[in-house]
């Protein structure tokens, strides 16, 4: 990857090294191209120590001053834009470039750079960072250039626009202008935000923030980005890492914007490197989860606090996987800070069964998230797929389902998949997983369901259509022990009955139950406000564990996909 590369030239020698001395004194395109010849010596010097390090050759402690060096960087960009804007306005452009037509596009173009420098900032070392990318996204194959690009129209005109404005410079701002996402850690939001929105987000510190503040007043920083786009175009693991949580390029919401989070959400559910190239399934199973922990006897666990952030919770073994669908979300959370996460995974269900072709789920905001695992429920709560009626009834009779809403529940099967990696299990209910409808009490009633043993020992049961010669035979479906217990009870096959023959009932139900399981452990007022806040707290609260190793399939009781 770094091969064409060679060691820059040395600061500070004898040997004619470029500097940014001197500046008042030349002209504007002579400025243009001193910053231009810096910024790439600059991004020579990246690359390569990102190739010493990838041979070997340096240690985590020898890479650690490079975080210095871009926080000196972003001190010299500062002092060179003013001075460069200074010139620009008087040439009188920057009235041009002040224009509505053109302000959006010129954010936009910002905003990419800053969340360029913020990968920079948190790249590890190579192999570290190619381990992590392989953890977090289940080795997911990279998305397509066309789905990463975004409105290649509208970056091209703004980029047009400072190129001119910088006296034509020659920048390489342009191989990333598709790239609008906004995934900005807080303390890099304040220089994107508005002027007077910068004192709400806030920071830590007497001085309202001091990483924050140190960037709040600075200009477009769209020279820093020719050097930070150059070396992240050219490592290995940075195309992952830029483009696996994109979303597309949108101004941050206000609070309480919860259309905007339902659009990002239903533009983020595109996914072609995952599962039949949709996370509207993880979405749906990720609500669920993180509702179907409540006992109504003690009155704990519920939909309320977003436990899973925390080990206890989130490394349950029932819940491997959905560390990809807590990670889907995440660019969400960041472009949307205001939201909770208990809000944002329950939201982002409702939204993902709506958007596959589900039924209109009633959903009320007002959650919010435990600042410690203290009141995380215990782990044991959710269903055994390995069990019958008697135990499906056990776990939802304690969230107060009855036998009907237990049935409508369990027609979600409609969606999604089983992994062996994760439950146990493998392959999916239905022939169109991403599609919701009672396709899945159909095939469950009309089908020959014959049991098989997989290879890791467990138990499901497969259809194979025997007229079709093996070789032409698609993936088989599955079902678990529990959906064949619907069948084999009688209270729970009557309904299984009525749902295979009326989808209209069956979604009428579903969406009456899905909103009970979302609404477990809430409590609110006359005005809908949750008022079970104990040990939480609303806003984002950093997760201190983000639970991305669950336990081994093989130590792990199965549990619904």
């Amino acid at each position: 990857m770094f091969e064409k590369y060679q060691p820059p030239r040395s600061y500070g020698s004898s040997g004619g090294a470029l500097s940014l001395t001197g500046l008042e004194s030349m002209s504007a395109a002579e400025k243009t191209a001193r910053i231009i010849a810096v910024a790439n010596d600059m991004a020579a010097s990246i690359i390569y120590i990102a190739k010493q390090a990838e041979a070997g050759n340096l240690t985590n402690s020898q890479i650690s001053p490079i975080y210095n060096f871009i926080d000196s960087i972003l001190g010299l960009e500062r002092s060179q834009t003013k001075s460069l804007m200074r010139e620009l306005d008087k040439q009188g452009s920057r009235i041009a470039l002040m224009e509505k037509q053109h302000s959006r596009d010129i954010e936009e173009l910002t905003k990419c750079a800053m969340e360029t420098i913020t990968q920079m900032k948190l790249l590890p070392p190579t192999q570290k960072a190619e381990e992590e990318v392989s953890r977090r996204d289940g080795r997911w194959k990279l998305k397509e250039e066309e789905e990463l690009v975004g409105d290649k129209e509208k970056a091209a005109g703004g980029a047009q626009e400072l190129r001119r404005q910088a006296g034509n410079c020659k920048t390489l701002v342009g191989a990333r202008r598709g790239r609008g996402e906004e995934f900005l850690p807080r303390h890099l939001e304040q220089s994107a935000a508005p002027e007077g929105k910068r004192q709400a987000l806030g920071g830590r510190g007497r001085d309202g923030g001091t990483r924050s503040k140190y960037y709040s007043n600075q200009p477009h920083i769209f020279r820093l980005s020719v050097f930070c786009c150059a070396c992240l175009s050219h490592h290995p693991s940075s195309s992952a890492l830029l483009s696996q949580y994109s979303i597309r390029p949108t101004s941050m919401s206000s609070k309480g914007d919860f259309a905007a989070v339902r659009r990002d959400i239903a533009a983020q559910m595109k996914q072609p490197g995952y599962d039949d190239g949709s996370a509207g399934p993880v979405f749906v199973r990720l609500a669920w989860h993180s509702a179907g922990t409540y006992d109504i006897e003690s009155d704990t666990g519920g939909s309320n606090g977003a436990g899973m952030r925390y080990e206890a919770e989130g490394g349950d073994p029932a819940n491997a996987g959905l560390q990809h669908g807590r990670a889907f979300l995440e660019p969400i959370k960041a472009k949307h800070p205001w939201i909770t996460y208990s809000d944002l995974w329950t939201l982002a269900g409702v939204v993902a069964i709506k958007e596959m072709g589900g039924p209109e789920i009633s959903w009320l905001p007002g959650r919010t998230d435990f600042v410690d695992d203290s009141k995380v429920p215990p782990r044991g709560r959710l269903p055994d797929a390995t069990k019958g009626s008697d135990h499906i009834r056990h776990i939802f009779y304690r969230m107060g389902f009855n036998d009907q809403e237990i049935v409508a529940l369990s027609g979600a099967h409609n969606l999604g998949r089983t992994h062996m990696d994760r439950s146990g299990f493998e392959g999916p209910w239905v022939n169109n997983p991403t599609r919701f409808s009672n396709q899945y009490f159909r095939l469950l009633k009309k089908l020959e369901w014959k049991p098989r043993t997989l290879s890791n020992g467990t138990k499901q049961f497969n259809y194979v259509d025997e007229d079709v010669p093996e070789e032409e035979r698609e993936e088989p479906l599955m079902m678990l022990p529990t959906d064949m217990a619907l069948l084999s009870d009688p209270e729970f096959a009557m309904w299984v009955d009525k749902y295979a023959e009326d989808k209209e009932l069956f979604f009428d139900h579903f969406s009456k139950a899905f909103h009970k399981l979302m609404e477990l452990g809430i409590k609110r007022n006359a005005q809908g406000e949750v008022i079970n806040t104990d040990n939480v707290r609303g806003g984002y609260v950093s997760a201190p564990k983000k639970s991305d190793r669950p336990t081994a399939p093989d130590q792990a009781p199965r549990a619904h996909l």
